[in-house]
């Protein structure tokens, strides 16, 4: 479980530092920041277990952009940034594994010279319940070296020059009891699963068989792992079946079928009787499909973070996906991270968490200038139309003039 994460130097959080409960909903208008949240915690997830910063950086997946564009701009932009011989930033975060909690730093470089990336710090401890390392550290950076510590061997520290293209705990030889922080460390945050669903290209887009574990970034591998999860678990296929149906009563039976003579899956969504491919079902339907398919999933995620997962999905359906989240982490015993502009949404997981005492965050994000803030937000009951929430989420764009309408009752819903 994550239960801090300090940014520091990434894109527009500048120096974020967010305590996460069981559900977090993080809240505020376009462009203030909240995709960024979660692409420090892709990020973080990847660099603990992939081969190279490029991997993570520079490719499709999961940052956004390139890889110098994950660096902070200072006060001039991109122009003033590429006049600096470097740039970094820091993803810290205390974590919460087998009832021992420690906290993992990497420090990301890039030469904006050469666009070189390497790790210029590394750190990993165990955490007493003070919240201070105790102990001597597994890695840690002393002078030029990375020291890497063996259980039972503290003196004798493996070394690693600084400047490396991989951060040390992707590392997967070292493993086994003598590095079992390491392993207890990698692993969580290999559990991890970001979510930016994408209904209207990639998840229409027809995929063979794959042996996949989940739907994928941006959900394009949802046939797959639909195909996959009625052959190995279709118990699971059929809870997944009935909660879409529950949360979209227009849908009568779900279906995935392989074309043999494409060697591709297709996925077939039952409306009002008739047959229809999800290449043409409502970008909404696909979104809830995906929700549906990730509560059931029995091979991972014990954090699950999703970007507006009420976006496209008719206002009357919020409730439904609000109870949904909520069950992942209560029920399903999963951290839950959603980002959301919609004050009925936030509305709705406050309505259905009561029994959640203290395990539910509401943080309000908002852009001051360059650099993001994101603060814990506390009503004092659920949110009506001229609550705190409304105006807190309301901007003067057309998404602040649509929420109000809708919270205001001018818009038939």
């Amino acid at each position: 479980m994550l239960k801090k994460l300090t940014v520091r130097n990434f894109k527009s959080l500048m120096d974020v530092s967010v305590e996460f409960p069981a559900l977090s909903v993080l809240f505020g208008p376009n462009a203030a920041g909240k995709s960024n949240l979660l692409d420090a915690i892709a990020a973080l997830s990847w660099i603990g277990n992939v081969r190279t910063l490029s991997d993570v950086l520079d490719g499709p997946m999961p940052v956004r952009g390139h890889a110098f564009e994950a660096f902070s701009f200072p006060a001039g932009g991109l122009p003033a940034l590429l006049k600096q011989p470097d740039a970094r930033f820091s993803l810290e975060a205390d974590l919460s594994v087998g009832g021992e909690r420690y906290r993992y730093r990497v420090e990301p470089r890039i030469e904006l010279g050469s666009g070189r990336l390497s790790v210029a710090d590394e750190y990993l401890a165990l955490v007493g319940r003070t919240g201070n390392p105790k102990g001597t550290p597994a890695i840690e950076r002393i002078d030029s070296k990375l020291h890497v510590r063996r259980k039972g061997k503290p003196a004798h520290p493996r070394q690693e020059p600084v400047g490396l293209n991989h951060a040390i705990l992707s590392d997967r030889s070292l493993a086994g009891d003598e590095y079992r922080w390491l392993e207890a460390v990698r692993d969580e945050l290999g559990d991890w699963c970001t979510h930016y669903l994408d209904p209207g290209l990639a998840m229409r887009a027809p995929r063979p068989p794959a042996d996949v574990f989940d739907i994928g970034l941006h959900g394009e591998s949802v046939g797959p792992f639909l195909y996959k999860l009625r052959a190995e678990e279709p118990k699971r296929f059929e809870a997944a079946s009935r909660t879409l149906r529950s949360i979209a009563p227009n849908v009568e039976s779900l279906a995935v079928y392989l074309d043999e003579r494409r060697g591709t899956l297709d996925i077939v969504i039952r409306q009002h009787g008739v047959d229809y491919s999800s290449r043409i079902v409502s970008e909404g339907t696909l979104r809830v499909l995906a929700l549906c398919a990730i509560a059931v999933n029995p091979w991972g995620g014990s954090l699950l973070a999703f970007e507006e997962p009420e976006n496209g999905v008719h206002p009357r359906r919020l409730d439904l996906i609000a109870r949904l989240l909520i069950s992942l982490a209560s029920d399903g015993g999963r951290q839950v991270i959603v980002t959301t502009h919609s004050p009925l949404f936030c509305d709705a997981v406050l309505k259905h968490s009561t029994f959640m005492q203290g395990e539910v965050g509401l943080f309000n994000v908002r852009r001051v200038g360059q650099a993001t803030t994101i603060e814990p937000f506390d009503p004092t009951d659920r949110l009506f139309k001229d609550s705190e929430i409304a105006a807190a989420l309301t901007s003067n764009g057309e998404d602040g003039l649509f929420e109000n309408l809708l919270l205001r009752g001018l818009i038939d819903e």
